[in-house]
């Protein structure tokens, strides 16, 4: 929701950070006695110089909760924060809801787990496939490979079924 810098209740501004700046981001404010939230999931590695544990769902974006009123400018202008996220003279908030699911979702972990949020694609089920060389292609699932996050496939080809193996994020049930 769109509201306007001079409000004066307690909502949930979207604040973008500088790059990978989260962290200082939320102990920056925190110290400033600010209630501020960054959800965090917890995703397999795709490479070896991935990050381990919990990253930013929303890179560069984390929220705090303040009245735009009296703290605007102290959370606007916080070390590692590139700004309020605005739409011409107003800024952007969230709802108490929003964050409410966000926090329910995580738990006692205080992360989301992809495998929870995802389901993994089950043996025979029909899939397509949304990312990648094959996007737009069809097949049925042979097999998924819990270890490295990926479903083996059977697509039929000009030249036959051949099995093909994709990440798992990009498959989509149909």
């Amino acid at each position: 929701m769109l509201i306007d810098p001079a409000d004066a209740r307690l909502l949930w501004l979207l604040l973008r950070t500088k790059p990978k700046q989260e962290a200082a981001v939320v102990r920056t404010l925190a110290g400033h006695s600010f209630e501020v939230y960054c959800p965090r999931v917890l995703e397999p590695r795709r490479h070896v110089r991935a990050p381990r544990g919990p990253v930013p769902l929303f890179p560069a974006y984390v929220f705090a909760r303040c009245v735009p009123r009296d703290s605007f400018a102290a959370v606007n202008y916080c070390t590692g924060a590139a700004g309020v996220v605005r739409f011409g003279t107003h800024v952007a908030a969230v709802e108490e809801a929003f964050i409410a699911a966000l926090r329910e979702r995580e738990g006692t972990l205080g992360y989301l787990v992809m495998s929870d949020v995802r389901r993994e694609p089950r043996q025979g089920s029909r899939v397509r496939i949304v990312r990648g060389m094959l996007e737009g292609f069809e097949g049925i699932v042979e097999r998924y490979l819990p270890a490295r996050d990926r479903v083996r496939l059977l697509l039929q080809l000009v030249a036959g079924t051949r099995p093909v193996e994709v990440d798992a994020t990009d498959v989509q049930t149909t």
